[in-house]
C-alpha cells in the first residue's frame, strides 16, 4: 500500500476505508483518534451540482459562509463553527478556486492536528487530486439543464505511454445562464494533466499541472440587500438605544421585499477567475522501515471583478449605488519533505512521520470605487454618464415594487472604474513565509489493540509588505509549538473508541487604533467518541463524537456600509457539541449516508459587545443523509436511483460582527434526487443521468445575501472507451 497516496484504496461507493489527511500517512479511518469524513469520487458524481462551494453541502458540521468572486484569499467554509483557513489541495495551502473536475475525493478532518501549520481548531478541507488509472480508460460527459446549462467533460487515462510512465489528461468546460434576472454568462475551462513515473520497484515520481479560467457576470456579488428597520429591541418604548451591539434606529436585516432573482449588476459588470497549479512529488523507499517524500506545489490566482452593488435600503427605502473594482492576485509556493520511519522498541510498533514545510506567498489587491454619496466621486460619475449614458445611482423600495427592472441600467465598465475611480488602498505587495516543523508518532501496543498518537509543530511564521510608495517592509515574526495527544481502543474489530486533544495557533493582523498587532489567536480543542466499522454484521460504519473548542483573541472585521470603513470586533469563543456520520448498508444494493450536528458556537467573552452572538454559518442543529439504491438483475437492471435532504434549523448568524447580527438565517430543507441507468450503446457502457436539485423549490440564505439556487434539472451522459 502507497503511505502517500489514498487515490489507489477501492471505496465502497460512498463509503470509505482510508484517509491521508488526519496523519499525512495512508491509514484506516478507524485507526486514526479523530473525526474524519471522506467525500468519494462517486458521492461527488451523484450529488453535486454546480461549483465547488456547493460540494460540502452534505456534511452536517460545514457550512458555507463566504461568497463566491469576493476575494481569492478569503476561505469559504466554517467547521464547528470557526471559519476555515485550511482548504487544502494534496495537503498544501490550495486557495479557494479549486477546480471541482480535478479533484477525486475530499477529506474533511474535524478538529485540529500538528501537522498542516496554521490549522484551525474546527479543522480543515483536503481535496485529493486525481490520479493516473492503472489502465487505459477514456470517460466522455456531456451535462445539460436548467437555466440553458450546458458542458463537458473528457477524462483520458493511458497506463502506459513510456516503460512505467502513466498519464492522465482531463479537459472540462461548463457554461449557465444563471437563474437571476440578468444572464450571468458563466463559462468555466479546465485543462489539466497528469504524469506518473514509477521509475524503479522504490522510486516514484508524479508531476501534475493544471489551468482554470471562470468568467462572466458576478451576480453572486450583487445579492439580495439589506434593510434597516428601526427596531425597539429592549421594549423601553424607543428606538434610541443600542442594544447587543445593535443601533436600534440602524438595525438591519436581510430584506423582505427584493425579488428571489434579484441582482444590482449591469451587462457591464464582469469577473474573470484564473487558478494555476504545478505539483512535483517524488518518493522514495529506503528498505522497508523507510519512506521519504518530497512534494513542490505552486499554487497562482488572479481574480478580477467590477460590479454595482446596493447593499442596504435605508429606514426611508433607499439605498446609494456602489461601482466598484477589485483586483486580486497571489502566488503560493509550497516545499514539503516526510519521512516516514517503521520501527519496534519492546513491545510497541512505531509509525512515526517527521517533516518540515516552507510555505513562501506573495501578493497584491487593489480596490477602486465609485460612490454616488461622496461629491468627488460623484463628479467623475457625472462626467462619465455622456452620448445618452444614464447610471442609476440611487434605488427605491417603491421603485423595486414596481417592477423596475434595474439589470437593464448602464453603468461604467470595468476600465473606466479603475482608470478614474478613487483607489480604497494603498498598498503594495504582501510576502508571508511559514516554516513548520512537525513530528507525530502513532505507535500501538497490546496487539494493536492500543492506539497512541502524539504530535508536535513548530512554527514560525513572517509577514512583510510594503506601501504602493515603497515605504514599510518591516518583516513580523511570530512562533509558536503545538501539541497534539490521541488515543484509539479497539473493543473488537467493529468498535473503536477514541479521544483526541490538541492545540493551535494563528497571528492576528494590524490594530491601526493602537499601532500594534493584535493578540494572536490560541485555540484547545478535545474529542472523544467512538468509531463503527463493519457494525452490526457490516451494515453500520462511521463515528460519534462529542467536542469542545475554546479560541481566544478571535478578530472580526466586517464592512459596515453606513461608515465605509470596516467594523472590528475581538472575542473569545466557543463551539461545543455532538457530531454523527454513520455508513449504512442496509441492504444488497441500498447504502446511506447520514450526518447529524448538534452545536453551540457562541462568543463567551469580548473586549466590545458580541458577547453571547452565535459564530457565523453556526446552525444549532443541522441534518443530512444522502442514500442510494441499485438494481442488479431482472428488467430494471443497471438502473440505479436515490436522492437526499439537507435539514438546518436557525437562527443561522450571517455575519461575524455584533451591528449584524439580526441578519440571519431561520432555517431551512432542500431536497435532492438523481437517478442513473446503464446500458452498452454501440458497444460502449453508457450511462444517462438526471439531477434534481432543490426539488421543492425553497428558498433561503446560504450566506451574506448570497440565496440558494431554485429547483434545478440537469441531465448527463456518460460513456467510456
Amino acid at each position: 500500500m502507497d503511505p502517500f497516496d489514498v487515490t489507489s484504496v477501492q471505496s465502497d461507493r460512498y463509503q470509505a476505508s482510508n484517509t491521508i489527511s488526519g496523519t499525512a500517512m495512508n491509514t484506516l479511518l478507524k485507526d486514526v483518534p479523530m473525526s474524519i469524513n471522506v467525500i468519494t469520487a462517486e458521492f461527488l458524481n451523484d450529488a453535486v451540482i454546480g461549483d465547488i462551494e456547493r460540494v460540502l453541502d452534505f456534511n452536517s458540521s460545514v457550512t458555507q459562509i463566504a461568497r463566491a468572486e469576493v476575494s481569492n484569499q478569503i476561505g469559504m467554509f466554517s467547521l464547528r463553527g470557526f471559519r476555515n483557513r485550511n482548504t487544502l489541495l494534496d495537503g498544501v495551502v490550495g486557495g479557494d478556486f479549486i477546480p471541482r473536475y480535478l479533484v477525486d475525493r475530499i477529506e474533511v478532518v474535524k478538529g485540529p492536528n500538528t501537522l498542516y501549520g496554521q490549522s484551525d481548531p474546527g479543522g480543515l478541507v483536503n481535496m485529493i487530486s486525481k490520479r493516473p488509472r492503472g489502465k487505459d480508460q477514456t470517460d466522455l460527459t456531456f451535462r445539460f439543464g436548467s437555466f440553458n446549462t450546458f458542458g463537458g467533460d473528457i477524462d483520458v487515462s493511458l497506463a502506459q505511454v513510456a516503460p512505467g510512465v502513466g498519464l492522465r489528461v482531463i479537459g472540462s468546460y461548463d457554461a449557465s445562464d444563471g437563474y437571476r434576472a440578468l444572464s450571468e454568462d458563466r463559462k468555466s475551462y479546465l485543462g489539466a494533466a497528469i504524469v506518473e513515473w514509477k521509475a524503479t520497484k522504490t522510486t516514484r515520481l508524479r508531476v501534475l499541472a493544471s489551468t482554470t479560467t471562470k468568467s462572466g457576470n458576478p451576480s453572486n456579488r450583487g445579492v439580495l440587500p439589506f434593510e434597516i428597520i428601526p427596531t425597539d429591541l429592549n421594549g423601553d418604548g424607543d428606538t434610541l438605544d443600542r442594544v447587543g451591539g445593535v443601533p436600534e434606529a440602524t438595525a438591519r436585516y436581510n430584506t423582505t421585499f427584493a425579488p428571489e432573482d434579484f441582482t444590482s449588476q449591469t451587462r457591464n459588470s464582469e469577473f474573470t477567475q484564473e487558478g494555476d497549479y504545478f505539483q512535483i512529488n517524488a518518493q522514495q523507499s529506503v528498505g522497508s522501515l523507510l519512506d521519504l517524500q518530497y512534494n513542490f506545489m505552486r499554487s497562482e490566482q488572479v481574480n478580477d471583478v467590477a460590479f454595482r452593488e446596493f447593499n442596504t435600503f435605508d429606514a426611508a427605502g433607499n439605498v446609494v449605488a456602489l461601482y466598484q473594482a477589485t483586483n486580486n492576485y497571489n502566488v503560493v509556493d509550497a516545499h514539503t519533505l516526510n519521512a516516514l520511519m517503521r520501527f519496534e522498541t519492546g513491545p510497541f510498533r512505531h509509525s512515526l512521520i517527521a517533516g518540515v514545510r516552507r510555505t513562501m506567498s506573495k501578493g497584491i489587491g487593489d480596490t477602486f470605487n465609485l460612490r454616488p454619496g461622496t461629491p468627488a466621486e460623484r463628479a467623475v460619475l457625472d462626467a462619465l454618464a455622456v452620448n445618452g449614458r444614464v447610471f442609476r445611482h440611487t434605488l427605491t423600495k417603491s421603485q423595486l415594487l414596481a417592477g423596475a427592472e434595474v439589470w437593464k441600467d448602464d453603468a461604467p465598465t470595468r476600465n473606466e472604474i479603475r482608470s478614474a475611480g478613487f483607489r480604497a488602498n494603498q498598498s503594495g505587495w504582501n510576502h508571508g513565509q511559514t516554516e513548520t516543523f512537525y513530528v507525530s508518532d502513532s505507535f500501538t501496543v497490546f496487539n494493536d489493540r492500543l492506539r497512541i498518537l502524539a504530535g508536535l509543530r513548530s512554527i514560525e511564521l513572517q509577514g512583510w509588505s510594503y506601501q504602493l510608495n515603497g515605504s514599510g517592509g518591516a518583516k513580523r515574526i511570530t512562533r509558536d509549538v503545538s501539541h497534539q495527544i490521541g488515543v484509539n481502543y479497539a473493543f473488537n474489530k467493529s468498535l473503536v473508541a477514541f479521544a483526541n486533544q490538541a492545540t493551535s495557533y494563528n497571528p492576528n493582523g494590524f490594530d491601526v487604533d493602537t499601532n500594534d498587532y493584535f493578540p494572536a489567536e490560541e485555540s484547545e480543542a478535545i474529542e472523544v467518541g467512538l468509531k463503527l466499522d463493519g457494525f452490526w454484521g457490516g451494515r453500520i460504519s462511521g463515528s460519534v463524537a462529542w467536542f469542545a473548542i475554546d479560541k481566544i483573541n478571535v478578530v472580526r472585521s466586517d464592512y459596515n456600509p453606513f461608515t465605509f470603513r470596516n467594523t472590528t470586533e475581538i472575542s473569545d469563543d466557543r463551539s461545543e457539541g455532538l457530531d454523527v456520520e454513520l455508513f449504512l448498508n442496509l441492504a444488497k444494493g441500498w447504502q446511506t449516508t447520514v450526518s447529524y450536528t448538534h452545536l453551540n458556537a457562541r462568543t463567551v467573552s469580548s473586549k466590545t459587545e458580541a458577547i453571547g452572538m452565535r459564530l457565523e454559518g453556526a446552525a444549532p442543529d443541522r441534518l443530512t443523509f444522502y442514500t442510494t439504491y441499485s438494481i442488479d438483475s431482472g428488467a430494471l437492471k443497471g438502473v440505479r436511483f436515490g436522492g437526499g435532504a439537507i435539514r438546518a434549523w436557525g437562527p443561522i448568524q450571517q455575519f461575524g460582527t455584533s451591528d449584524s447580527r439580526l441578519i440571519r438565517e431561520d432555517g431551512y430543507t432542500q431536497v435532492n434526487l438523481f437517478a442513473r441507468y446503464t446500458r452498452q450503446l454501440f458497444g460502449r457502457p453508457t450511462t444517462f443521468g438526471l439531477n434534481v436539485s432543490n426539488l421543492t423549490d425553497e428558498f433561503y440564505i446560504r450566506a451574506r445575501g448570497n440565496s440558494n439556487t431554485p429547483r434545478e434539472f440537469l441531465g448527463s451522459i456518460h460513456t467510456k472507451f
